[in-house]
């Protein structure tokens, strides 16, 4: 099953943004999309309509129970849309970053083999370079890099993909860096420069088109809602989204661009 990781040791840079986006872009395609929130802020958690706090099953237990397709029984549909299923996370899963017992590194991917009914898997990763990053990358077919144009969040995409190499080669081959999302692009000489850094430095992984920045994706975070509820203000940046979604499904064919 196609499942994407998305990922930058910077926080702040819109990855969670880019992941809810996604997942309401493959939503109105009628397509069925689990989000994975391996966050313990567990931002996508409550974006997607659903409450940490809630005495349900979560992606903490998912991985403490080291037990085969054990994340089934923590899936739980989300607040808004109709195809999208969410495994919420919980502030407990960053116990899991001191995990270092033996094979701990399978351990999510062991949580979702076996759960079926999804076109794609959308994981949203913290922003680390930790022990739960290696467990998404673990469980995933792709990673998607997203970083914003500044200084630290480029640096941030280079150690990223240090990581991403050492987890293919030792724990998951089958891991493909799928693209680099330029997230928060703005008009300022700044922002095009690093763009430009960007795109020279990472050639055609760098996904567009690039995700403007827009008070109403803060808006739609804050209303547990999709940009596109938002008619005039969101459409811009949900047209964005239903771009960067068409990416993500033409992952499914085997030909993937990997950076040089």
């Amino acid at each position: 099953m196609l499942t994407v990781a998305f990922t930058n040791q910077k926080g702040g840079v819109g990855k969670t943004s880019t992941v809810v986006g996604i997942a309401a872009a493959l939503d109105r395609r009628g397509l069925r999309v689990l989000c994975v929130d391996l966050d313990p802020q567990a931002d996508l958690t409550q974006w997607m309509g659903l409450d940490p706090l809630d005495d349900v099953r979560n992606v903490n237990d998912a991985v403490y129970a080291d037990t085969r397709g054990i994340a089934a029984e923590a899936i739980q549909h989300a607040g808004w849309g109709v195809g999208i299923d969410v495994v919420g996370s919980t502030l407990d899963l960053a116990e899991r970053e001191t995990d270092l017992s033996p094979g701990s590194e399978f351990r999510l991917a062991k949580a979702l083999d076996g759960v079926s009914g999804y076109d794609v898997v959308l994981i949203d990763c913290p922003p680390s370079i930790g022990r739960l990053v290696v467990l998404g990358f673990v469980a995933a077919t792709h990673v998607v890099v997203v970083t914003e144009p500044s200084a630290a969040s480029l640096r941030g995409v280079e150690n990223v993909l240090r990581t991403r190499d050492v987890v293919a080669e030792h724990y998951n081959r089958r891991l493909q860096l799928a693209g680099i999302v330029v997230n928060h692009q703005n008009r300022t000489t700044e922002s095009a420069l690093r763009v430009a850094e960007v795109a020279e430095v990472y050639g055609a992984a760098v996904w567009e088109p690039y995700v403007p920045a827009r008070a109403v994706v803060a808006a739609a975070m804050g209303a547990a809602a999709s940009v596109a509820d938002y008619g005039a203000d969101g459409k811009p940046v949900a047209e964005v989204y239903d771009a960067l979604a068409e990416r993500v499904l033409a992952l499914r064919s085997p030909s993937t661009v990997e950076a040089s």
